[in-house]
This record gives C-alpha cells, structure tokens and sequence, in this order.
C-alpha cells in the first residue's frame, strides 16, 4: 500500500504540491492526469523520493524520506527520460540484475517480448541506443524485478505499436495484488491499464474516481 499523507511541495513561490492525501492499495493500478504543471510529475517523484516534500510517504508502511533504501524496495520505476549512462547495456544489466537479485537472462527476455534483441545492443553503451531501444530496455528492467509497486512515466512514449502491445501484456500478467502508478497522456494507454485515475490542478486533487466514471483523463 502506498499513503501520501498531507503532502505539500513548493518551488519557489508556486506550489506544485498543495496538501495532497491519497492511499492507493494492493491490486489497484492508478494513473495521475492533469496538465502541465498541475503537479501530477511532482507527486511521482515524490512517491519515488527524488523530491523532498512536507507531509510524508509511507509504502508499505515505509517512510520514503526516513529509511529510502527500504521503502524503495519494492518499487520499479520506468522514467520517461532514460538516464545518460555510459555503461555497456550488458554491464547495466549485470548492475541492476545483482541488486534485485535477478538473473541478466531475466531482463534479456522481458526485452525480447518487447521486440529489442539483446544480442543487438549488449556491446553498445546506454547512451548510444536509440530512444525507442532505451525504454525497451528500461522497461524490461522495471518488469523483470518482479516488485510489488511499479511507477510508470510515459512508459510508451517511445515504443512503436508491437512493443506497445507486449508491454501492456506484461503488466497485465503481473500478480492481482501489484500496484501499477502511471503517468501519460495518452487516454487510450490510460484506459487499458488502470482502475482509477486521479486528477491534479494547481497542486491538488481535483478528481479521484474509477476509470469507469472518466471520458476523459
């Protein structure tokens, strides 16, 4: 379960967050609209501790701020600029795959599902991949840690139509009880793969409701 407990944010004179409570609990998948600088950015990083807050953040019972190494643990992020690293693929792969306890292999295949052949970027550096080649990856990384909680940020925004399809296979083959947090602006992508949607604006929750009940997110 993750609990955003009177979580407020400000940069500067704005306020990005504004006192923002909201519990989302095992097996839901739940996707943050808005529009730019509604503040749906800020509460995703917030839940992954890239941004210091007021209020707090427990997942699974866990504070973020307090023990990050711990609450984090069960969390997967699939961001939506991938990371300038100058590491090979493979030497990425070995990294995340030794601190989720996971095999390279399983990374490699969740790839494959995604249309990306390991065998075509193993040697190359991170940085050097295509864009589209780079989610599939971070994508396949996020997947194979098999965690409780994943946090999407536009996760599709590079993929061509194949990879978009095996993705939202994937999620769907995760455990009942896991938690999907999405960001996107792509309504067809947030229909298909969340329960619920909360909308920002200026900071605050303005909606919360099942996806049934929203025409437009």
């Amino acid at each position: 379960m993750i609990r955003v407990d009177h979580v407020t944010k400000h940069f500067g004179a704005i306020a990005a967050l504004d006192d923002v409570s909201l519990t989302i609990r095992e097996g839901q998948r739940v996707a943050f609209v808005g529009t730019n600088g509604s503040g749906k950015t800020t509460l995703l990083r917030a839940i992954l501790g890239l941004v210091r807050v007021k209020g707090k953040i427990l997942i699974f019972g866990k504070d973020v701020a307090r023990n990050p190494e711990v609450a984090l643990r069960s969390v997967a992020y699939i961001p939506q600029i991938a990371p300038p690293i100058d590491a090979p693929v493979i030497e990425v792969v070995r990294a995340h795959a030794a601190l989720r306890n996971k095999q390279e292999d399983d990374v490699f295949t969740r790839a494959r599902r995604l249309g990306l052949e390991p065998d075509a970027c193993k040697k190359k550096k991170f940085r050097d991949l295509s864009g589209g080649m780079k989610q599939k990856l971070l994508a396949a990384m996020a997947l194979a840690a098999e965690t409780p909680v994943v946090v999407c940020d536009e996760p599709t925004a590079n993929l061509d139509g194949y990879a978009r399809e095996a993705f939202f296979e994937q999620i769907n083959e995760r455990k009942s009880t896991g938690i999907v947090v999405l960001c996107s602006h792509r309504i067809e992508e947030v229909k298909r793969l969340v329960d619920r949607v909360v909308e920002l604006d200026d900071g605050r929750v303005v909606r919360d409701g099942p996806i049934g009940e929203v025409s437009h997110p």
